[in-house]
Order: structure tokens, then sequence, then C-alpha cells
């Protein structure tokens, strides 16, 4: 009878819910008044007016599937992930083999809740935005839509940050995806605190703690969720979350949401910045940036240049994890000062030169023995392929060549060395100084 009574009443919780005027979609369709409401607050909080309307879309689970392949193809295209998907399998990130595309299509459609396209000006949600029957009972006493309010909210900021910082142009393809993970970043962290904020008013100290804490053990969660998932696939998508969240609500407890918008003016200029906030406010600490001159003369003409990017402390540290505890790979990737991976490839072979430089000798050092130490492991058992490989440290830099015979490596390194431009990134320390001046009042 008890039993009955609970289920029953579970079901008129659930059967209310569905059409409660409170939702943000239901049957398809956007509350328009609601999405008014949440727009106006979102605007207010973040003191940016929107400069557009903002279409909404709503999307079938086999229409967002459609929507993620379409993107994918038209970001990267399916030969430009071919080749990323053969490069990490070489360096270590992936397993050889690994269908990069078909595990990105996977991940979008299953846990993507809603998204702002900053190319089509649109936002597109999901028919259904519930969070399980717990969050519906707490949704239908609170008479408030909890997951539908902050993922539009979050998804709203989106929009406010493309009209006011032109971030289509800025997220667009370049030769530092590093760079543009940690703008990434603080998109992601400034979206996800303004979704909390709108749903629970101003974020102070404490509430900015719980916050943090709560992001940080739903990232655990979807690690544990997500396990099947290669590490810096996972890393990378997951970074921006808590490293962005950490990095913003640094800013914004100090210097409100005024301090948030200035991020975009004067933006973080790698993952190394975000992972170490103190290299940013404190003690700045740009990337260098390095150039490879053409490399071609390696290569017999049937070999074509796929790849020309940084990597990053965090992908560094992706990889080495791949190989190492944890910790160990991340006191090695923390010496990061910069990188430049190059990468050839000719059917179905692939080779790289990576071109690499430390905050120290000694950190340089760390990184040369870790990697020989890896490549043991990665070519266990295959004396001829871990004969094509070449690694050399010269002070700060360590120069990495795979894919190429050995011999050959040796005998053309002093022109690789010798092509190796070093040039530190240009940085505006605006926020380190703000140090001496008082925190901007909330």
């Amino acid at each position: 009878m008890g039993q009955a009574l609970r289920l029953s009443l579970l079901g008129f919780i659930l059967l209310t819910s569905g059409c409660a005027p409170y939702l943000v979609v239901r049957g398809g369709v956007v509350n328009l008044q609601k999405l008014q409401e949440i727009k106006s607050g979102v605007a207010a909080l973040r003191a940016l007016e929107f400069k557009a309307a903002v279409p909404i879309e709503v999307k079938d689970p086999a229409g967002m599937k459609r929507y993620f392949i379409a993107e994918l193809d038209r970001e990267y295209g399916e030969e430009r992930l071919k080749n990323l998907a053969l490069l990490y399998g070489k360096l270590g990130l992936l397993p050889v083999g690994f269908d990069l595309r078909s595990a990105l299509v996977e991940f979008y459609s299953s846990q993507v809740a809603a998204f702002y396209d900053p190319r089509a000006k649109k936002l597109y949600l999901p028919e259904d935005l519930g969070g399980g029957i717990a969050l519906a009972a707490v949704q239908f006493f609170a008479q408030r839509d909890i997951m539908g309010e902050m993922v539009l909210a979050h998804e709203l900021t989106h929009a406010l940050q493309d009209q006011h910082f032109s971030l289509e142009e800025r997220l667009g393809p370049s030769g530092n995806s590093d760079q543009i993970l940690a703008l990434r970043a603080v998109a992601e962290g400034d979206a996800t605190l303004s979704g909390f904020e709108y749903l629970l008013g101003d974020l102070d100290e404490t509430s900015l703690a719980q916050v943090k804490k709560a992001v940080q053990e739903s990232i655990q969660e979807a690690r544990s969720l997500l396990s099947d998932i290669p590490g810096a696939i996972l890393e990378e998508l997951l970074f921006q979350y808590y490293g962005g969240v950490s990095f913003v609500s640094r800013v914004l407890q100090e210097r409100g949401w005024l301090g948030v918008s200035l991020l975009y003016r004067y933006p973080p200029l790698s993952t190394e910045q975000i992972l170490h906030p103190e290299r940013y406010f404190d003690e700045p600490d740009p990337p260098t940036e390095i150039a490879l001159k053409s490399l071609s003369f390696l290569f017999p003409q049937d070999w074509k240049e796929i790849e020309n990017n940084v990597l990053g402390e965090l992908m560094v540290r992706a990889l080495f994890q791949r190989f190492f505890a944890a910790e160990e790979a991340a006191a090695v990737a923390e010496g990061w000062d910069g990188d430049r991976l190059v990468a050839f490839r000719r059917g179905d072979e692939v080779s790289f030169i990576w071109a690499t430089v430390w905050d120290s000798v000694e950190d340089a050092g760390k990184f040369y023995r870790r990697y020989q130490e890896m490549l043991a492991q990665k070519y266990a058992g295959r004396d001829a392929a871990s004969a094509d490989s070449f690694v050399e440290q010269r002070d700060r830099r360590v120069i990495v060549v795979e894919g190429l015979a050995k011999e050959h490596a040796e005998r053309q390194i002093e022109k690789i060395w010798q092509g190796m431009v070093l040039e530190p990134q240009p940085f505006n320390a605006f926020f380190s100084r703000l140090r001496s001046r008082p925190a901007t009042p909330r």
C-alpha cells in the first residue's frame, strides 16, 4: 500500500511536471515568457545588453546527432580527423587505430544538453532538458525548471560573449590550439558561473567555493561515467569547465562581472595559465612561441604536411598520463614553456617533429628522461619501430623526431635546430597590475 502510494505520487509529479507552466521547453516548444525572463536576468547580471535577437531551435535526438556530424565535418573535415587520429596514435595521445570522428559524434550526441552556435547565431535545445526523477521532484515543488533555467542562462551567456567579444572569429581554426583552448575555458567558466548566479543569486566567496566544489564533483563523476573515452579527448572537453570555473571565479570574486568581461580583452594565452592561475595573475608567465622553418627537406615529395600546431601543458600532461601516474605526468608537464608539433603523412605512415622549450634546464631534462621511458613503453617488443625515434636536449630545449629512421634524423638534426626560432608571446599583464588596487565591489 505504502509503495503504491509512493509510486502514485511519483507518477503525479512526473505527469504534472511534464506539462507544468514553469518548464523552459515542453512538447518541443519553448516557453517564450520564461525565455524572456531568463534573457533579461542574464543581461542584467552580466551587465551586457543583447545586441541582436537569439533564435532558438528545438531538435529531437536524431536532429541533434545530424547537426553534430555536420558541424564536425565542417570544422575539421573527415580527412583532418583521420589525420589527427593517425598522428595522436603515433604520438601516444590516442590508441592506435582509434576512430576519433565516431567517438566525438557519440560524445556530443549523448552528453551535450544544449549549445549556442556562434556561426548561425542560434541556440539549439533538445526536446527534453530533464535531469532525472529526483530533480523533477525538486522542480515540481519549487515550481522552477532548475535544469532548463541553468542551461538556458549558460547558453544565453555564450550568445552575449559572441555579440560583445567576437568569439566566432577568435575560436576559429589557428596554428595554436592550446591558446584557443584557454580562451574556451574562459568562455565556459564565465557561462557556468553566470548560470549558477542566475539560479542562486549573487555568488559570494562562500557560494563560489561551493560552486567550484560542485563542479569538481561533477567532473569526477563524468570521468567515471565516460571512462571508455580516451583521456586526451575527455580532458580537453572537461578542462574547459573545471579549469574555466576555477580561473574565472578568482576574477569574479575580486573584480566582479566587469572584470570577467575584461578577460576577453586580456585573455590567458595558454592552458598553463589556466592550470596555474598565479602564472597569469601574480607572476605572469606567457608561453614562448616556437616557429620551425620548413621541414620538407626531411621527406620525399610524396609525404604531405598534415598538422602544425601547439599541444600545450594540458595535452602534454594527458600524453604522459597514458604511461605514468597522474602525479608524475603533471610534474613533467608543469615545466612546459612552449612547443610546436609538425606532422607529415604518406598513406598510413606518420612522422612528426616536436620542438619544445621548458622553464628550466632541469625541467627540460625531466621531459627528456621521461620521454625516453615513454618510448620504451610505447614501442615495447617492436625494435624496428623503436629505432625510428630520436630525442635530443640542448639547454632548455628538447626536439623529438618519430617516424623517421634514427640515422636520418641524426644526420639532419642540426638543420632542424637551426630552423627552430623562439619568441616570447606578447602579454598584457593587466590583471597583475591590479593586485595593489582594492577589489571591485559587486
